[in-house]
């Protein structure tokens, strides 16, 4: 699984690499929006973890970005605020974000886990590795 986390904190790997650690995380940290949103428009990723106070450019931004014009255009995203208000809410839901949490929120483990789980559920069994056309149905 392949997650792009975009933080000014580096300590956020650490919860994320601990929850996800069944399914061998591939994490790639940045601590601008800017180098998030380049490296989100080069590479495919399975999870977007993002701050929503970023320097250069907000993780509002970036997501509305990346939404418009990306090959990540559906991919969940997780917002971390440092404060829940109104318009933190409606921006993330807006951009179809997963779930905007507080930083450091006891939800952000489940969250994960639910991910985790979707993550697990799209992933081509053994035999469809192996055999690229195999189906059970």
């Amino acid at each position: 699984m392949k997650i792009l986390v975009i933080h000014r904190q580096k300590e956020v790997i650490g919860q994320i690499a601990t929850v996800l650690a069944p399914v061998e995380p591939v994490i790639r940290f940045y601590d601008s929006g800017l180098d998030g949103l380049l490296a989100a428009r080069i590479e495919t990723v399975d999870l977007i973890v993002c701050g929503t106070d970023l320097p250069v450019i907000t993780g509002f931004e970036l997501v509305r970005s990346l939404r418009n014009s990306s090959i990540n255009k559906t991919c969940p995203v997780i917002f971390l605020a440092d404060e829940l208000n109104h318009k933190t809410t409606y921006l993330s839901h807006i951009l179809g974000a997963a779930a905007t949490l507080r930083l450091n929120d006891e939800q952000l483990e489940e969250v994960l886990h639910t991910q985790r789980s979707r993550y697990e559920a799209k992933r081509p069994s053994h035999l469809q590795s192996i055999f690229p056309g195999y189906s059970l149905n």
